[in-house]
C-alpha cells in the first residue's frame, strides 16, 4: 500500500488533455472519487498544435492539472490509460520540488485510503 506521509512521499503533477469539458469533468470527478488525486484543475480551452498520423492538427483541448503523491503516479497513469477517451493520450508527470508542509499534508490526506 502506498505511504501516506508527506515527509517521505513527494508531490507530483500529472498533466493530460481531452477534447471537451464534459470529458475533463468526468475524469476529474472519478479521480477524486477514487482518491487518486487531491485536486484536479481544468484549464479553459487551450490550442494544441501537433502532428498525428502524418498530418498537422490544430485543436482546442482542455488541460487537466492533477495533484497527487509520487507513490500514486503509476496508478494515475494506469487509470488514465484505461479511462481516457484518446487512443494515445498525453500523460506527463512533473515532480514538485517544493510545497508548503500544510498543502503536502492535505494532498497526502486526500489521496489516502477512504475511511
Amino acid at each position: 500500500m502506498p505511504e501516506n506521509n508527506p515527509k517521505t512521499d513527494s508531490l507530483v503533477i500529472v498533466w493530460t488533455t481531452v477534447a471537451d469539458q464534459d470529458s475533463a469533468r468526468r475524469l476529474a470527478s472519478s479521480m477524486l472519487e477514487n482518491r487518486l488525486a487531491a485536486c484536479v484543475q481544468i484549464d479553459s480551452p487551450i490550442e494544441s498544435h501537433y502532428r498525428w498520423e502524418g498530418r498537422l492538427h490544430v485543436d482546442q483541448e482542455y488541460r487537466l492539472i492533477i495533484k497527487t503523491r509520487a507513490s500514486l503516479s503509476s496508478s494515475v497513469i494506469h487509470w488514465l490509460t484505461e479511462n481516457h477517451p484518446y487512443d494515445e493520450p498525453q500523460i506527463l508527470v512533473t515532480p514538485v520540488t517544493e510545497a508548503t508542509p500544510g498543502y503536502a499534508a492535505w494532498v497526502a490526506d486526500q489521496t489516502g485510503s477512504a475511511g
